[in-house]
């Protein structure tokens, strides 16, 4: 396995049996021939635990993680962190799932000028599947400030992640955006791959673990007051954007160009706008 490092999937889960089976299977049916897969269960009440039972004796390469009871999504990501043995790690959500070459491709585009590396995603709705490819190319912590261009997984060294703490277990929401600014923060840009191998599912009747709006706003306030220091009055402005768009105030054209420059305005509005 000199060539194919081992890398870590990791997963958390709570009362999503009948999507997690279809993350997990996609997980294990990577091109990719060296990998763990880590499931952390956030105190399921559903069938979950006997599905991952099921998982466990059949796969040498899978365990699995149970919280007896919920802590939410960062502290079941933290301690999935915590047991990873493989020198890389990626997550995937339980609703979304891989296609076979998405750890493959991450791991051949990184290097360790990156702080991570990631890639565009297929966006699934009810209504159709759309690619989502926003900010392709080396992201500066400068791009990364006006909104969240790297989506809600990347792949880095395991230790990277330990290096700055883990995710922030205090944050309802933003905790995919807080832990790639501060991965940034310390390691410098991350690079955003053209070739899809995500989907993104929003398609299915469960909420995804941060939608709800209180959850949202509160988790905007902190992500601001943590990482404004960071911002200039350009990123403020963004950020002001945002705002109005998580508390869904109704917007007109001239808020846009007050809040964004001329030239990227269109782009932070459709995307924050994809994401909220």
């Amino acid at each position: 396995m000199a060539n194919h490092p081992l890398v870590t999937i990791y997963i958390t889960t709570k009362n999503r049996c009948h999507l997690l089976k279809r993350a997990i299977d996609s997980a294990l049916n990577q091109t990719w021939s060296n990998t763990e897969i880590i499931v952390c269960d956030d105190g399921s009440t559903d069938n979950t635990e006997e599905l991952l039972k099921e998982y466990k004796a059949k796969y040498s390469n899978f365990n699995y993680l149970r919280n007896n009871e919920s802590s939410g999504a960062c502290v079941s990501r933290n301690r999935a962190m915590k047991e990873a043995k493989g020198e890389y790690i990626t997550g995937l959500d339980d609703d979304d799932y891989f296609l076979p070459n998405r750890v493959a491709t991450l791991v051949d585009a990184y290097n360790d000028n990156y702080a991570f590396v990631c890639s565009s995603y297929y966006r699934k709705t009810n209504e159709k599947v759309r690619l989502v490819k926003d900010g392709i190319g080396k992201l500066k912590l400068s791009d990364l400030l006006h909104y969240n261009k790297v989506g809600n997984q990347v792949l880095t060294k395991t230790s990277r992640f330990r290096d700055v703490g883990g995710f922030d277990e205090t944050l309802p929401a933003f905790q995919d955006y807080d832990m790639w600014v501060r991965l940034q923060n310390k390691f410098g840009s991350s690079l955003k791959i053209k070739e899809p191998s995500y989907i993104f599912d929003i398609s299915h009747d469960n909420d995804r673990i941060s939608g709800s709006s209180q959850k949202v706003i509160q988790g905007y306030k902190i992500f601001l007051a943590k990482h404004q220091n960071l911002m200039s009055k350009k990123h403020l402005k963004s950020m002001q954007l945002l705002n109005l768009v998580i508390h869904k105030t109704p917007l007109n054209i001239f808020d846009v160009f007050r809040l964004c420059n001329s030239g990227n305005y269109k782009s932070v509005l459709s995307n924050l706008l994809k994401r909220n």
